[in-house]
């Protein structure tokens, strides 16, 4: 059986080390893009004179991009203590119109650890989305228009 030395079990634990080290500094870039692209998104809602259409182009965009980790932390963004900010999120979501976020958030509104604002706005985006028991009872009705 071959004998290891300590220079050899060290070298295998520092490459492994700084290959860990390097997922890890990746992985944190890409959490702070994701952070920074819904702050942006946010901001956008707030503060823009971009068209809805545009906004919309650039939310199916980013959920491309990031996929699933894109609606889960846009979904967090609920949790942010400024109500024009959750205000811009609830919108955000009422546009993307992504089936995976209604578990989250159904959660989130009848969660009671989570403040009466924070479950407010999930309820809203919820309705917005016409994914609650209210909205789903109101019958469809067929616009008629006049053509002149």
């Amino acid at each position: 059986m071959e004998k290891w030395d300590a220079r050899q079990s060290q070298h295998r634990a520092g490459t492994s080390n700084a290959s860990a080290q390097k997922q890890n500094i990746v992985a944190f870039e890409s959490r702070r893009h994701l952070r920074d692209t819904i702050s942006e998104l946010i901001d956008l809602t707030n503060n823009s004179t971009l068209t809805t259409s545009d906004l919309q182009q650039r939310l199916n965009e980013q959920n491309a991009t990031f996929g699933e980790r894109f609606l889960t932390h846009l979904i967090r963004a609920l949790l942010r203590p400024d109500q024009d900010e959750r205000d811009a999120v609830v919108w955000l979501l009422i546009q993307l119109n992504a089936q995976e976020t209604l578990a989250p958030l159904h959660q989130m509104a009848q969660n009671e650890h989570l403040s009466r604002p924070v479950r407010l706005s999930a309820s809203l985006a919820l309705a917005g989305m016409g994914a609650t028991h209210e909205m789903q009872d109101i019958p469809r009705r067929s616009r008629l228009y006049a053509i002149s």
